[in-house]
Parts: structure tokens; C-alpha cells; sequence
């Protein structure tokens, strides 16, 4: 039982008397106005506390975020946190879609989590059609509510993941890292449970069920490059602009480096970049001095136009 609930059930039962349960429950509020004060630096306008659970609202995109309990790096947590979420890369997706065909575009969120990617897209391109696939059962649970609590019916979520290979296969997921849940152990936390998942290739999906795309955001902690090999009939006939995190500590779970990745790319027309501010800059290898995670490729034809206007 939390603290708030304990000092009631004492009220409540006689163990304090009213005048001690007015200050202790005065203690207890008083974080609701450390919350109001951090929200004037914070992209989130509103916490909403409802008897279902703790809502956030941003400011931009204006979308709304359930916020999982004991899920400490959930995307209203992170805002919450450090006043922003991936900002520069919101804004640099958001770019691309415009140059794309913005609401007419296509996207393919894998690894979706609770969905702050699509829920962002569908905000700024009202209509936008895409799918977001979330293997883990609690967090695709989460990832459906967002959905409804944004009204969003144009992107579909599945419960599925995306490798080279199909079948059923153990997921390790984090109830206090929801966003580390793979198909590899990537931390030694206490909470990590083993699921079984159903995963299938891109290709597959796609090609069974008529889907096109025009961008791809992936975000699977390590498991990127099983899941483009995967992909690699898609990437050939659609050339997506694709938005992926790499980092050298979780593609080592899978036994690749980054720049195999880039490699993987490289050999279907694409090049890499890093987004710094409002411009990309070319990432043709990454070192052990790249601090970036957070990577773009673009096809040298398809993505031309693209490419002039906006990379140095």
C-alpha cells in the first residue's frame, strides 16, 4: 500500500486524529505543485491524474501519453525528466514525411513501445497511414490505449515482431525498462521476465498483405540489422527513407557492429547520416567517438531532392 493510502486506512481505522491527517495529507500534495512548477520548462502541458492511471499531455505534438506505472523511461517520464523527448529527431522525421507526401505517406513503426513515434506522425499528418508492431504483451497493451486515447485509427498496431527468420521465439522484457525488451538479455536487471513472441520477416508481412511504405522507424535494441535482413525486398522496391537507433553495446549483444549496418545500406543505394540541429550530416562510419544513437538513411536516388535541400 503507498504512503497516501496508508495515511488514510490509519485515519480512517482511528490510528491519527483528524488534525494529524490534515498535515500528513498536506505533505503528501505538496508534490502536486513541484509537478506544476517543472512543467514550465517541460513539453508536457498537462498530468492528468484519473482513477484509471496518470495521463500525459505535450505540448508538441499534442498527443497524449498514458503513463505506465514502474516504467521509469517511458516517453511523459523522459519529458518529465530532462524537459524533452528526442526533440531534433522528431523534427527531422517530421521533415521527411513533409517531402514525402506528408498524410499520403506511408510509415512502418517497429519496436513502436507506447507509441510515441506513430501517435506523433498521426498528429502532425492527420490520416497518415501506418502500422506499429510491438511484441511485448504489456507493452503492446499500452500501446493500444495511447491509440484510443488519441482517437488514432489509421495506424494499425500488431502484436508482432520483425527478424530474418519467422516463428515463435522468447522476448527478455523489463517492467521498469519497458524500451530494453529484446530478443536478447541486454541488462542483468531483477525484473526481467522471458516471454514468447511471435516474430516474421518484413518482407513477408508486406508482401502477403499488399503493404508499401515510404519511411521506417526501428528501434529494437540491438536487433536492427536482423530485422533490415528481414526487410531487404521491401528496401529494394519501395526505398524507404528508414530512422533507426544503432549503439555498438547492444549490436555486440548480436554480434555486428554499427558499421555492418551501414554496410548492410551502403550496398542498396543508401547512405547514413546524424542529425545535428536542423540539418543531417553525413555518417559514412561509426567510431568509438560517435556519440550519436540515433541514425538516418536516405537512398542516394529516390531521396535526392532530399538530400540537396538538406544535408551539408
Amino acid at each position: 500500500m503507498n504512503k497516501l493510502l496508508q495515511i488514510k486506512k490509519d485515519f480512517h481505522t482511528g490510528q491519527i486524529d483528524k488534525g494529524r491527517f490534515i498535515e500528513a495529507m498536506s505533505a503528501e500534495h505538496a508534490c502536486l505543485f513541484s509537478y506544476s512548477e517543472s512543467l514550465k520548462d517541460a513539453n508536457i502541458t498537462e498530468i492528468k491524474i484519473r482513477h484509471d492511471g496518470i495521463v500525459a499531455e505535450f505540448k508538441d505534438p499534442r498527443i497524449s501519453m498514458i503513463c505506465p506505472p514502474g516504467d521509469m523511461r517511458n516517453a511523459p517520464f523522459e519529458v518529465l525528466n530532462f524537459n524533452d523527448y528526442e526533440h531534433d529527431e522528431v523534427q527531422a522525421v517530421r521533415h521527411i514525411i513533409s517531402q514525402l507526401g506528408g498524410s499520403s505517406a506511408r510509415f512502418i513503426d517497429i519496436g513502436a513501445n507506447a507509441g510515441f513515434y506513430s501517435l506523433a506522425l498521426a498528429h502532425y499528418f492527420p490520416g497518415i497511414e501506418g502500422i506499429a508492431f510491438e511484441p511485448i504483451p504489456d507493452t503492446y497493451t499500452t500501446l493500444k490505449r495511447n491509440f484510443e486515447l488519441n482517437g488514432l485509427t489509421t495506424v494499425r498496431p500488431l502484436d508482432l515482431g520483425l527478424s530474418d527468420k519467422s516463428g515463435e521465439i522468447i522476448f527478455y522484457s523489463y517492467p521498469s525498462l519497458s524500451a530494453a525488451a529484446g530478443m536478447t538479455r541486454i541488462l542483468d536487471g531483477p525484473d526481467v521476465k522471458e516471454v514468447r513472441c511471435e516474430v516474421v520477416r518484413l518482407d513477408d508481412y508486406c508482401f502477403s498483405n499488399d503493404v508499401r511504405t515510404d519511411f521506417i522507424k526501428c528501434d529494437v535494441e540491438g536487433a536492427e540489422l536482423l530485422v533490415f535482413r528481414g526487410a531487404e525486398k521491401i528496401l529494394a522496391r519501395d526505398r524507404p527513407a528508414v530512422f533507426a537507433e544503432m549503439l555498438r553495446k547492444w549490436s555486440a549483444k548480436y554480434d555486428y557492429h554499427p558499421n555492418d549496418l551501414i554496410h548492410f545500406f551502403q550496398q542498396l543505394g543508401y547512405a547514413c547520416f546524424v542529425i545535428d540541429g536542423s540539418r543531417l550530416h553525413a555518417c559514412p562510419v561509426v567510431s568509438e567517438q560517435t556519440k550519436d544513437t540515433n541514425f538516418f538513411f536516405l537512398h542516394h536516388e529516390k531521396h535526392a531532392e532530399l538530400l540537396a535541400d538538406w544535408v551539408d
